[in-house]
């Protein structure tokens, strides 16, 4: 194998975890169960998703892709959910009273 192509392998498996990370968490977050370190890992994400990807486009984009404004929306929903106080319809809530 040569460089480019153990560099396509990685980006499909990096792909691939992040889908899951995504679908999982999605579903944790609608339970309210982990939010904190779920929106945290997002958080993560989407900032990666602006600098590599969204950031050459600008805020609006260039007219034939979107810009990075719903990543930054993604971004500010997920670092609300970080600080945000639990909610009394979580999992988290039900199990880890405190």
């Amino acid at each position: 194998m040569n460089r480019n192509e153990i560099g396509k392998v990685i980006l499909r498996v990096l792909t691939f975890f992040i889908a899951v990370i995504e679908l999982i968490g999605g579903f944790a977050i609608i339970l309210g169960l982990g939010t904190r370190i779920v929106t945290t890992v997002f958080a993560l994400i989407m900032i990666g998703a602006i600098f590599t990807v969204k950031l050459s486009l600008g805020f609006l984009g260039n007219g034939q892709m979107a810009g990075s404004e719903h990543e930054l929306v993604l971004l500010a929903v997920s670092i609300y959910f970080v600080f945000a106080e639990k909610s009394r319809m979580s999992l988290d809530h039900k199990f880890f009273q405190s």
